[in-house]
């Protein structure tokens, strides 16, 4: 695969920004270059502008791309759930207001051959990593009755967004840290039934979520040996692999102890499940 161009621009409309959910907003952002280049799993550095705006910028998985009539994608989206004053300032942005974006940056999901079963396990927030990846899925002729989100939250009032992959033929299935809505349980209890209904062999793993989650889901696919890859969440100043400030631990032949570093920012987000070092 041919890497994605990356751009920098510090003038990029918002377009829309709507609550979805509580604490949880929608913003559609204009840059055309940007959301041709885009590719599933990868993300963006947005920053706000004007006097006080927070000086770091944040990174924000590609939820969706906007095409116009002839298919051309001519504007992106991210979903973000306001927990600082980063995206506080976000969530009160209204069309036409400007923001600085540079990206797409980082590495993809890649999709498995014909007959696999995509067990999408989202967290949370995590959430936004993969409306892009069913695109990608069904863009590429596999079944789209083969892809299934699981998807948990706290509680029900903190669901996002799940209605737009039925929409597209998803099977979804919902649970809740409170029985809510769904059944109660974890994301994993989720993937553990699946698994245990069929072989490991059948199913890919896909996780995006809290580390607490991801750690559990890759630690059941070095057990099970079952294909997987998360993509990792960590806190990034210049998104590119310069400042070394979003390190994660992998496991390495070339360590005498067994593990090495690598950055989420340019070696990632995304990770193989086999590749993460857990203790």
């Amino acid at each position: 695969m041919p890497e994605a161009k990356k751009y920098t621009n510090d003038s990029v409309i918002v377009i829309s920004n709507e609550c979805v959910a509580a604490e949880h907003y929608c913003m559609t952002l204009g840059e055309p270059r940007m959301a041709e280049e885009a590719k599933a799993g990868q993300f963006f550095q947005v920053r706000l502008k004007g006097e006080g705006a927070p000086f770091l910028p944040r990174p924000f998985s590609i939820y969706d791309w906007r095409e116009d009539d002839s298919g051309r994608r001519v504007a992106f989206e991210i979903l973000y759930k306001v927990v600082g004053k980063g995206t506080a300032g976000l969530s009160r942005l209204r069309a036409g207001d400007k923001v600085a974006v540079t990206g797409p940056l980082g590495n993809t999901f890649t999709l498995p051959e014909r007959g696999k079963t995509a067990l999408v396990a989202a967290g949370g927030i995590g959430i936004a990593s993969f409306l892009t990846v069913l695109r990608e899925w069904i863009g590429s002729g596999l079944p789209v009755k083969d892809f299934r989100l699981l998807y948990g939250a706290r509680c029900r009032s903190l669901l996002v967004e799940e209605r737009k992959f039925a929409a597209l033929g998803a099977g979804v299935e919902v649970i809740t840290d409170d029985g809510s809505c769904g059944v109660r349980g974890t994301v994993l209890d989720l993937v553990k039934r699946h698994v245990e209904r069929g072989a490991a062999g059948e199913f890919v793993i896909y996780a995006s979520g809290p580390m607490p989650m991801l750690e559990a889901v890759a630690r059941y696919c070095q057990e099970k040996g079952i294909r997987g890859e998360l993509t990792l969440e960590a806190r990034m100043i210049c998104g590119f692999g310069v400042c070394n400030s979003c390190a994660a631990a992998v496991k390495s032949d070339k360590a005498a102890d067994g593990w090495d570093y690598k950055l989420v920012c340019r070696d990632g987000p995304v990770f193989s499940a086999e590749s993460l070092w857990l203790e």
